[in-house]
């Protein structure tokens, strides 16, 4: 790589991180529960090594706030960590991990085409196309786990491609440890990284035509495995509570259900295990992730947060690239790597299926991003390559059309998306709690009261705000109090009450027992969810 190539790849990536930081603290415009939390655990083990129950440096989190079934990958706290060691928390220093990480990809991206394409300006394409990718911007900027998967996976593929041209054995084997350090990234990965080694297996097996190397490969998988059987062996807990969030009954359930019935019957209750809402549902919902108006135009009817509705998961031209990159792979020479690249597109959404059915959930298969894009990036080989100057023409103008569409992508981001999506992301809940804490820091108020009945999480919040102010000597000022249980006759002088506009009764009360509305905190759209009274 001469001087000239490191420029522009440096210029890519910075691009791609200032485009993933620009803003995140408020857009999205809020934080997720999900974000707080994540936060929240990683600041507890920035400054005590501990997480929020007091285990030290633990293998997996729970997070008791969001339910007791909760336990949540550390892969994304312990890069949030270091982080917020040298970083006040804020909404943007929580999300600055994941853009890290965004750019991280892009580069990663950028080195397996470079060994794939035929020149560097395949490899600069597929790396531009992965930042302007909307879903991979979009998951760049939250602070949730769902993207730490894919840096993962591409240094796999980096990897691998490297051994396939040096045949050194630690090159397979840090290729199968990346694929095991995986598994603990996200829930999905549980599934997805034991299909990758399966890949790779089968590449080694097509390459050199022996099974020898497959040792090496199952042997770098296995070894990050060691630390999930101890911890599950010595945290039953989070077994049970994991299988019971995803729905999914344990091995000891499955085995009872057959218990004391004949052969016949053991087949029917077999055949009912197999039926349309099990395993038939989900090869019925594979197709949904292969929708073309979900891939390249409007992201199906997803969580908002995961999507604006007016994009696709890639912009709009590789609707022609990516087709043509399958194409192109099917009729061509099928390398082994290309082969690799349509198999990890096609089976991006297995895990999604099989865990919890749900339509174009994007953040349960982020792993399609780079897959896709390399592809694409075949495509427009393919396209400019062409004999007929009619298919150069349109590579040429549907290249062109990338930075238009994204241009597009960003004015809706950074504007209606902020408003359309607050209510998805819980309200303007640091308006009121920042409201409170400057309130607290100009009068006296002997106690804070806040609603929880229809504000799920507000205790988290209240934490993370708190601890962003430097006021977590309010905690011992602080009572949650649900609907109905609160006496406003009782509250003493210069408290503050936070409610929610469901908090209806409460609203009725409230003049006629001394409390006087103070405040109301506007959302985006100027309408307030949550109103703060004073005694």
């Amino acid at each position: 790589m001469n001087a000239g190539e490191r420029g522009r790849l440096l210029l890519v990536a910075a691009g791609a991180f200032l485009l993933y930081t620009a803003g995140a603290g408020g857009a999205p415009v809020y934080l997720d529960p999900d974000e707080v939390m994540f936060a929240l655990q990683a600041h507890s083990i920035a400054a005590t090594a501990h997480d929020l129950d007091g285990r030290f440096l633990p293998l997996y989190f729970h997070m008791s706030l969001l339910g007791q079934n909760v336990w949540f990958h550390p892969v994304i706290v312990y890069c949030m960590a270091p982080f917020l060691k040298v970083l006040p928390l804020t909404d943007w220093t929580v999300r600055l991990p994941s853009a890290t990480v965004g750019a991280i990809n892009v580069v990663l991206t950028y080195f397996i085409a470079r060994r794939m394409f035929a020149g560097p300006r395949a490899a600069l394409l597929a790396a531009a196309l992965l930042a302007l990718t909307p879903a991979h911007f979009i998951h760049s900027r939250l602070a949730m786990d769902y993207l730490y998967p894919v840096p993962f996976v591409l240094g796999w593929l980096l990897c691998l491609l490297i051994y396939f041209e040096r045949r050194d054995a630690w090159i397979l084997f840090a290729a199968s440890s990346l694929l095991g350090l995986g598994v603990y990234s996200y829930i999905a990965s549980l599934i997805m990284m034991p299909l990758y080694l399966a890949m790779t297996l089968a590449a080694i097996l097509r390459e050199q035509k022996t099974t020898r190397p497959w040792v090496t490969a199952i042997a770098g998988f296995a070894w990050p495995l060691t630390l999930l059987a101890v911890w599950a062996a010595t945290h039953p807990a989070f077994v049970t509570a994991t299988l019971e969030r995803y729905g999914q009954p344990q091995p000891i359930d499955y085995l009872q259900g057959f218990k004391g019935l004949s052969l016949a019957a053991a087949l029917e209750q077999a055949r009912r295990l197999l039926a349309f809402s099990g395993a038939t549902g989900r090869i019925s919902m594979y197709w949904y992730f292969f929708d073309p108006a979900y891939l390249f135009l409007y992201g199906g009817y997803t969580n908002v947060m995961n999507s604006t509705r007016h994009v696709g998961v890639f912009l709009a031209p590789l609707l022609v690239f990516v087709p043509v990159g399958i194409v192109a792979i099917a009729t061509g020479r099928r390398t082994t790597l290309d082969l690799i690249l349509l198999a990890g597109f096609l089976s991006a959404p297995f895990a999604a299926c099989l865990v919890v059915p749900e339509p174009y959930a994007i953040d349960r298969e982020l792993e399609l991003l780079p897959f896709g894009v390399l592809i694409a990036t075949r495509g427009v080989e393919r396209l400019l390559a062409a004999r007929a100057r009619v298919y150069r023409a349109a590579a040429i103008v549907l290249l062109a059309l990338v930075p238009l569409h994204f241009a597009f992508v960003l004015f809706d981001y950074f504007g209606d998306y902020r408003i359309r999506s607050a209510i998805w992301f819980s309200g303007n809940r640091r308006g009121a709690l920042e409201s409170i804490v400057a309130r607290a820091s100009r009068e006296r108020v002997p106690a804070i009261y806040l609603s929880t009945r229809h504000v799920p999480y507000l205790d988290a919040y209240w934490q993370f705000y708190l601890i962003k102010q430097r006021r977590q000597d309010l905690l011992q000022r602080t009572i949650y109090f649900t609907e109905g249980t609160l006496d406003p006759s009782a509250v003493p002088a210069g408290s503050l009450v936070l409610a929610s506009r469901d908090d209806r009764p409460l609203f009725a009360l409230a003049e006629s027992r001394g409390l006087r509305r103070i405040e109301l905190v506007p959302e985006p759209d100027g309408t307030p969810l949550f109103a703060i009274f004073q005694r």
